[in-house]
């Protein structure tokens, strides 16, 4: 039986693509509804819930950008979908702290989507590299 087209697994494997070509940029900010909700899951400094396009981009992408000497590339994601709920799991690589900490995990995030639009996110990633990466001592530590 061939399965209908599904337009979320086709949304996020289009994001992916754009993700992997430019990073956090102007695309993924698009696929965000104004009102999405992101969950930093675990301990980090950026742990926590965040209501609001322009509260997630101040008080977590813009705290990020501002601690990365050097952005991290991400790789395709691994999607599967179910309704209006899907789940990838990526990778970055290469990124590194202006305190000289790796910032190359894996990740795994929950999406709620609707319209084409990501609503709400639950993010889990590498607790250990976050916290890394907002450590100011870090090079002092590594010599």
């Amino acid at each position: 039986m061939i399965q209908p087209a599904n337009p979320n697994r086709a949304f996020l494997e289009n994001l992916f693509v754009t993700l992997s070509q430019e990073g956090w940029g102007p695309g993924f900010i698009d696929a965000l509804h104004d009102d999405v909700i992101f969950n930093a899951m675990g301990s980090s400094p950026i742990a926590g819930r965040y209501e609001g396009k322009e509260i997630y981009i101040s008080r977590v992408l813009k705290k990020l950008h501002d601690r990365l000497a050097q952005r991290p590339e991400l790789s395709p994601a691994i999607i599967m979908t179910d309704g209006d709920m899907a789940c990838a799991r990526f990778q970055s690589r290469g990124g590194i702290g202006i305190n000289g900490a790796g910032f190359s995990m894996e990740y795994c995030w929950v999406f709620r989507l609707k319209n084409q639009k990501i609503c709400e996110i639950w993010g889990y990633y590498d607790t250990a590299k976050m916290i890394n990466l907002f450590k100011d001592d870090l090079l002092q530590h590594q010599a």
